[in-house]
């Protein structure tokens, strides 16, 4: 009798110990298995607004997305210092211009712990326009004016992201075409039954916009150090179809023309909103000269 109950105690002992050793490897998958489905919660910084509302058109609420600057003369201007090396390098992305609205980028980015950093250039890819900065020339900063070169931004944005979140590609791609044809389908309302743009001429007063002149497929004369009455009359301009094109900061002196104010950077807009309103003030501005 004891030895039989001997017997039972010592295969129930087996068993139990069975189970376990065959229970706890399920319960562990079960957990890795959890944690490999687990979605990946970023934390993106760009070095400004219009940036910021880059990266929220293709991320939504998805992720956490900081700016470092909302207006052009706090980018221009910053010094940067210890602490911000440290804050940028514990994110997963840092985006910026690539350009003189931010002279620092290059000296931070050499300073910047890069193990678990995506740095990303927005402007990679676009094919820069050269101005006159005071006596040198340099690229123009102002590129995601044209509808092209936003474009191209927009899709390094995307790139950026997916990098880092491949799980979530799709919806990455889905929101930037998303984002692509609704601003194409918007510029094309507004061109709507406008006459073409050959009909005139026009003059520029600055370099800030060259990329949106290029992507409306227009060449202004430059003033430079003359008037706009000596380039009317030196290239024999006919006045009653010149407009005049000027970046809203641009101080013009001389009365008596057309004049359309345009922007080539607002931190209180998206870039998507900055460039329908360019194109509407081109366009509404001829549509009022065809109608007088």
């Amino acid at each position: 009798m004891k030895k039989i109950t001997f017997v039972m105690l010592f295969i129930t002992l087996i068993l139990f110990l069975g189970i376990g050793a065959f229970s706890n490897p399920t319960v562990a998958d079960t957990v890795n298995n959890g944690n490999t489905e687990r979605d990946i919660y970023l934390n993106i910084i760009t070095s400004n607004k219009p940036q910021y509302e880059m990266v929220k058109a293709i991320v939504g609420d998805k992720h956490n997305v900081e700016y470092m600057f909302k207006d052009e003369k706090g980018s221009k201007e910053f010094l940067f210092n210890d602490e911000t090396v440290i804050n940028i390098s514990n994110m997963d992305l840092f985006l910026y211009s690539g350009n003189d609205l931010e002279p620092w980028s290059s000296s931070l980015i050499d300073k910047l712990e890069k193990s678990n950093l995506g740095i990303i250039n927005v402007s990679r890819g676009i094919r820069p326009i050269s101005m006159q900065l005071d006596t040198e020339t340099k690229d123009n900063p102002y590129y995601t004016v044209g509808l092209e070169e936003y474009k191209i931004a927009l899709y390094n944005v995307k790139a950026a992201v997916q990098d880092k979140d491949p799980k979530n590609r799709d919806l990455y791609e889905e929101n930037y075409n998303k984002s692509i044809e609704i601003l194409d389908k918007t510029l094309e309302e507004i061109k709507r039954n406008k006459k073409a743009l050959e009909g005139y001429q026009f003059i520029a007063l600055d370099d800030k916009l060259d990329y949106f002149y290029r992507g409306i497929g227009i060449t202004p004369i430059k003033v430079g150090d003359k008037t706009i009455s000596d380039v009317i009359t030196q290239n024999k301009l006919d006045s009653n179809k010149v407009i005049v094109l000027k970046d809203n900061g641009t101080i013009i002196t001389e009365e008596g023309y057309k004049v359309i104010n345009l922007t080539s950077y607002d931190g209180n807009v998206s870039i998507e909103e900055l460039i329908l309103k360019n194109h509407k003030a081109l366009y509404d501005i001829i549509e009022i000269k065809d109608n007088k």
